[in-house]
């Protein structure tokens, strides 16, 4: 995979963020504000990797009319969704960190922390490897 490829199928991830944390607020008003907050950190990673793709000259991944992510009518279906997420959020930019250079590589590891730690504010258990299998 190509550091352009890794760069749009963690966009493609970010797209999903933006569209699962305002459902999450809106059916369940004990993770509203959770669900705010992780929908803010995504919509402006999300903005930035879209800028960084048009740098490059490539057209950004367009975001789905909608995702397939279960009823989500409970908290805890909301948290196992929002853990699922953030768990492909951290693959995605751990393959990025293997494949691209410089800043690039800077941001992979940086939003693979970041992604990580949200993964454990919504139940996840730590791991040692995050973005592995």
């Amino acid at each position: 995979m190509t550091p352009t490829e890794a760069l749009q199928a963690w966009l493609a991830l970010e797209h999903e963020a933006v569209w699962l944390y305002p459902v999450v607020g809106a059916r369940l008003d004990a993770l509203r504000d959770r669900a705010t907050t992780s929908f803010e950190a995504h919509r402006d990673v999300r903005d930035d990797l879209v800028v960084r793709l048009r740098t490059r000259g490539v057209e950004p991944v367009s975001a789905a009319l909608g995702y397939a992510v279960g009823p989500l009518t409970t908290a805890d279906e909301a948290r196992a969704a929002s853990r699922s997420l953030e768990d492909r959020v951290c693959a995605a930019v751990l393959t990025l960190a293997g494949t691209a250079e410089g800043d690039v590589r800077e941001l992979a590891v940086t939003a693979l922390r970041t992604s990580a730690l949200a993964a454990q504010v919504w139940g996840a258990a730590p791991t040692a490897f995050p973005g592995l299998p």
